[in-house]
């Protein structure tokens, strides 16, 4: 058994190798299978966001674990090797703790984190991918989470990427309240962010989506309009500042549609924050006049403001978790050892039995009555099984470890005659 962490985030690549290094969610299945159908893996837990893609796995081979996760992405060896972490055992139990509780996150603390932390691991047991190791782990490591959280001042006012990225713009878009705001894409961080946006907008919401269903309840909580993806140019084209964060694999915002949206506004400024991992709008839309186009790393400095107030909580939290994960990998460990002399001492039993068991056949053979035969193998069976321990018994007394004795008892749940005369 050997526990890996496989992967990249933020502090160790920048946004352009982050978006070619990342599992598509609807595929997520897929991968798990094929990692754990070649055997490279026994469990194995994908997660992959806007700030990381790692593989969490149980396996014998990090080298094989390594190839499999490399040939995932769009990246030669050379860009990948000095981005590419694995850490293993205790260390490696630990990293995992540390992203499940936001410790590990761009933002300390930030609780979306945990939730894709879940849905990570439900995906694992949906595709068959959790055993009993990783079920163990995970549940220790949500455990963890939500002492921390309780117990620590990380998750006291959390902030996060929406939150940080709404605050980004209202420090660069002058008349700001009255901003005309379009968001692409229907999820938990576009969800976020209509709650930020809505505490400091007068201007309604336009919303665009690829599906309605989703985008109609945001709305209809939070107000506005509804677009399907076919009208994103006309959005574009009245839009003065544009979020966007959906789980597209491609740009769904092209330079040209940026730059009909401009003819369209008669060059007013715009600006787009893409908030995507791959990014959701092409790059060079920034050759077009009035545009500027912000990206997540781009938000590191208002992220930086609020992460030197929770350094102290930080340091705690990871004070705990250094002792959690340490004691689960001993427990681990622990449990291995017994485990295997269980199974050492199952299989001495069993060839105790099969030996005495074919001689016990070989006499009935022979004509011996089989009640004779049966009696004669119960009698050598157990003289053989008790062998071993009554050799160690009288040795142990006659050099006075009467410990053993003690041991013995609780093993063999041998009652005590003084107690019972007690």
């Amino acid at each position: 058994m050997s526990i890996f962490v496989v992967g990249v985030n933020h502090k160790t690549a920048p946004i352009t190798l982050r978006e070619k290094i990342y599992f598509e969610a609807d595929k997520l299945a897929l991968y798990l299978q094929d990692i754990i159908s070649r055997g490279t893996a026994h469990e194995a837990v994908l997660l992959s966001t806007c700030n990381r893609s790692e593989l969490y796995c149980d396996s014998n081979d990090i080298g094989a674990v390594r190839d499999w996760f490399c040939n995932q992405t769009q990246c030669d060896s050379a860009e990948l090797d000095p981005v590419l972490y694995i850490y293993r055992g205790e260390e490696a139990v630990t990293h995992i703790m540390k992203v499940a509780c936001g410790l590990d996150s761009m933002i300390i603390g930030e609780p979306q984190i945990l939730g894709q932390v879940k849905a990570a691991f439900s995906e694992s047991c949906s595709a068959g991918a959790i055993g009993a190791l990783f079920h163990r782990l995970f549940q220790q490591v949500f455990n963890a989470a939500k002492e921390i959280r309780t117990t620590t001042a990380v998750g006291a006012c959390p902030v996060s990427v929406a939150s940080s990225a709404v605050h980004f713009v209202k420090e660069k878009v002058t008349d700001f309240s009255n901003a005309n705001v379009v968001l692409i894409g229907a999820g938990d961080t576009t969800e976020l962010m209509m709650r930020y946006l809505t505490s400091h907008l007068s201007t309604p919401l336009t919303l665009v989506n690829r599906t309605l269903g989703n985008a109609s309840r945001l709305i209809e909580e939070f107000g506005g309009s509804v677009y399907g993806m076919e009208r994103l140019p006309c959005a574009l084209a009245r839009a003065d500042v544009v979020f966007s964060a959906t789980g597209s694999a491609v740009p769904i915002v092209t330079r040209k549609m940026v730059a009909d949206a401009m003819e369209a506004r008669r060059h007013k400024p715009l600006m787009m924050i893409d908030v995507a991992v791959p990014r959701d709008i092409e790059t060079t839309v920034t050759d077009v006049d009035n545009v500027n186009l912000f990206c997540i790393d781009d938000l590191k400095l208002i992220i930086e403001k609020n992460r030197q107030g929770r350094e102290h909580a930080a340091d705690k939290a990871c004070e705990m978790i250094h002792v959690q994960s340490a004691a689960f990998m001993k427990n681990i460990h622990s449990h291995d050892k017994v485990t295997n002399a269980i199974r050492v001492y199952r299989g001495q039993v069993e060839d105790i039995c099969r030996v005495e068991l074919m001689k016990a056949r070989h006499l009935v053979q022979q004509g011996v009555p089989a009640v004779d035969a049966l009696e004669m193998f119960a009698s050598a069976y157990t003289k053989k099984l008790l062998h071993a321990p009554s050799v160690q018994l009288r040795l142990a007394g006659a050099e006075g470890r009467f410990e053993l004795l003690q041991y013995a008892k609780q093993l063999f749940s041998i009652p005590d005659p003084e107690a019972e005369l007690s």
